[in-house]
């Protein structure tokens, strides 16, 4: 085992950010004072709410989509852990939006995300999307600090709900253009008798998988505390797949008597990584390394860097992410000021095939990537109909790291690459009783700075700005009947590869995304339990940025612009429908229904040489998920995915998929101890979520669990 390094929390030791915001501070300071004159004096004595948290957009009832664990409202789709059901218990974030309409799961690895764009919302991957956990982003360094989120790390032990925020329509939450996925953990409880609530599971299935977790949340008086941990391994399904990994996290949180909450949080994930390699019989390449025990695996995929048998290929990551926030309702509203900081660190060696040498080369390289930040925020209510957030953000990246491949060496020292700072206003106004209008503003500036030799370019820098407007409108037809419009700009900041691809200043030849998002549709509330949302997207994103499938060469013989350049614009347009049901107390669960579709416009460079993540882009994506209380608490479970056909950005195509999990839950003891038997892709259907990378055939298994 090679030798890890563990960071600490290092919050204080650079400065947080750059210039103020003159005019976001003005904002702070004025209109929390003329909500103080609108807010009556009763309103100072009261208490942090509690379903509502500071920076977030989505407010969650406690029975809604209790049976469940689903919620559906105008904004986005929420699922409650603790109360949310599935077949095959799921493990992390990921799992989670398997089922949801408008995202796609993509993985290379079918066991675990592998270092490629494995989640998509409407067609948009991580470079488009945001992952936040309590309201703060998360980036990670991924491909060089690109689009990569570690989605391993994003464990579910210590998480109370998963918010899925469809496009950029919220001036809180900014830097996206297809959604947000808001993860939201869990702080302690309130109790007067103290006691504290425990869980903890252990799932075992084939290939020698294996899972188990622990959680307790609770208080000591003031002090509320959650902790939770996990660890995992297999063998995997592919050959050299194998992986072991640990989570640990925590939260405590102290309640002061003036109703102030302070909150430090911590979460870390430590991984050790085979990753899976070329085995093919027909593969001349491969030879006599070729292991008719595992799937076969041809050479000629779509990702960049396949691996080979024959050396020592191994990915090692650890991550970490510190939170320290503090929560205060006032006279002049509710406060909530964040700080927060991630670490990542990966060691990595792939054994690859050079065409051009005519030989296998190791590929070592490791890479270190740094963020940290800080969020403000202020949520008061104005003349009894104004709902008011304002707020300011910054953040700032930095990232080192080494390689070496067939002679040839990289060395960057960590470096800060860019300074994003933001200011927002946000007021929902109930203007009637059936009516309500969201209007918001934000701004955001963002300073990229490289300090990296290249060609002649030295320390290439480049500033941008941009306002976005946004706005969502709700209108209730009659109780249980709400349409809704939303139409806004978006904006979104390029990442570190796109604006430095291996160094080069590719930055320089490129212009910032913008988009605009219009979005329409209704929810109809069919009973108290049974809900349902329709709606249409249009999305026309400018200036849209796109990556040539060979950049090497043209990096090295001076064409910088037509490695990494703006298409004129995508326009990624579709239809969701999902519904939610609790019938006869007996039988809950979801449907959706997916339509999406894309159109590319004018490239600088011919269409045979384009890379880009919208593609393996399926028109048509459908799930169903459904348990049956057969007995009172025996429990069957079934969960049925579609896929459509997809096409790769080779023009390659993937064939369309149906896959069905099923489950039988036992519970015990007040249903606080359960005992589930499953098996995953019940009738063995051979498919792939990445062109030419088996997904795992039936699996059997079996999960148990308890809580108190």
């Amino acid at each position: 085992m090679r030798e890890k390094r563990i960071h600490f929390l290092r919050l204080l030791r650079r400065p947080l950010m750059g210039k103020p915001f003159i005019l976001a501070a003005g904002l702070l300071i004025l209109l929390p004072m003329l909500a103080s004159v609108a807010e009556s004096d009763e309103n100072s004595d009261r208490a942090l709410p509690e379903t509502y948290k500071l920076g977030e957009i989505v407010v969650t009832s406690d029975r809604e989509g209790e049976a469940t664990g689903i919620a559906i409202d105008p904004t986005a789709t929420t699922v409650v852990i603790d109360t949310y059901e599935s077949a095959k218990t799921p493990q992390t974030v990921q799992d989670i939006l398997e089922s949801m309409a408008g995202v796609d799961i993509q993985r290379g690895d079918s066991t675990l995300s592998d270092g490629k764009d494995v989640v998509k919302i409407r067609g948009m991957g991580a470079r488009r999307i945001l992952v936040r956990i309590d309201g703060r982003p998360i980036r990670n360094a991924g491909g060089f600090w690109d689009k990569l989120v570690d989605w391993n790390s994003l464990t579910l032990e210590n998480v109370e709900r998963v918010e899925v925020v469809r496009g950029g329509h919220s001036a809180v939450y900014g830097e996206t253009i297809g959604g947000t996925i808001n993860i939201v953990t869990k702080k302690g409880s309130f109790r007067a008798d103290n006691r504290p609530e425990v869980q903890a599971t252990a799932d075992i299935s084939e290939y020698g998988t294996r899972k188990y977790s622990a959680g307790v949340a609770g208080n000591v008086n003031a002090l509320g505390y959650a902790f939770g941990g996990a660890y995992r391994e297999s063998d995997g399904f592919l050959k050299n797949s194998a992986y072991e990994l640990k989570d640990v996290n925590g939260r405590i949180s102290y309640t002061f008597p003036f109703d102030g909450r302070l909150t430090f949080g911590y979460k870390g994930s430590f991984q050790e990584k085979e990753p899976y390699v070329v085995n093919d019989p027909d593969n001349a390449l491969v030879g006599d390394l070729y292991d008719s025990d595992y799937p076969i695996v041809e050479g000629a995929t779509s990702g960049s860097s396949i691996n080979y048998p024959g050396s020592d290929s191994f990915e090692e990551r650890e991550t970490e992410y510190f939170d320290l926030f503090f929560e205060q309702p006032s006279p002049i509203g509710d406060w909530k000021l964040h700080f927060y900081k991630s670490e990542e660190f990966r060691d990595v060696s792939h054994y690859n095939y050079s065409s051009s040498y005519g030989l296998f080369y190791d590929y070592p390289w490791d890479v270190n990537f740094e963020d940290w930040g800080w969020i403000i925020h202020d949520r008061f209510t104005l003349l009894d109909r104004h709902d008011v957030t304002i707020g300011m953000e910054g953040r700032e990246y930095e990232i080192g790291y080494n390689a070496y491949a067939l002679g040839q060496e990289w060395h960057v020292p960590q470096t800060k690459m860019i300074t994003h700072q933001a200011a927002f206003i946000e007021d929902i106004w109930q203007v009637t009783d059936k009516l309500s209008l969201a209007l918001g503003l934000r701004y955001d500036r963002v300073d990229m700075d490289v300090d990296i030799d290249f060609a002649g370019y030295d320390d290439y820098t480049k500033d941008m700005d941009a306002w976005s407007p946004k706005s969502r409108l709700n209108y209730t037809f009659r109780p249980g009947t709400t349409g809704y419009v939303n139409v806004s700009k978006a904006f979104r900041i390029p990442t570190g590869m796109e604006f430095t691809w291996m160094g080069a200043p590719t930055g320089l030849f490129i212009d910032p995304e913008t988009a605009m998002e219009y979005e329409g549709g209704i929810i109809q509330k069919l009973a108290r339990d049974i809900t349902a949302r329709m709606g249409y997207y249009y999305y026309k994103i400018d200036n849209y940025i796109m990556f040539n499938r060979d950049p090497y060469p043209l990096l090295y013989s001076g064409r910088i612009e037509d490695a990494v350049f703006n298409a004129d614009y995508l326009i990624l347009q579709g239809v969701e429908a999902e519904l939610r049901f609790s019938l006869f107390d007996r039988l809950n669960g979801y449907i959706n229904y997916t339509y999406q579709n894309s159109e590319l416009g004018d490239t600088r460079v011919p269409e045979d040489q384009l890379y880009d993540d919208h593609y393996q882009l399926p028109r048509h994506k459908a799930t169903l998920g459904v348990d049956y209380s057969v007995l009172e608490n025996t429990i069957l479970l079934a969960n049925v995915r579609y896929v459509d056909k997809r096409k790769t950005s080779l023009n390659q195509e993937i064939d369309a998929f149906t896959t069905m999990d099923l489950a039988v839950e036992q519970r015990f003891w007040n249903q606080q101890a359960h005992v589930k038997v499953y098996v995953t892709n019940l009738f063995d259907a051979e498919y792939e979520e990445q062109y030419l990378v088996p997904a795992t055939d039936r699996v059997f298994g079996v999960n148990l669990g308890f809580k108190f």
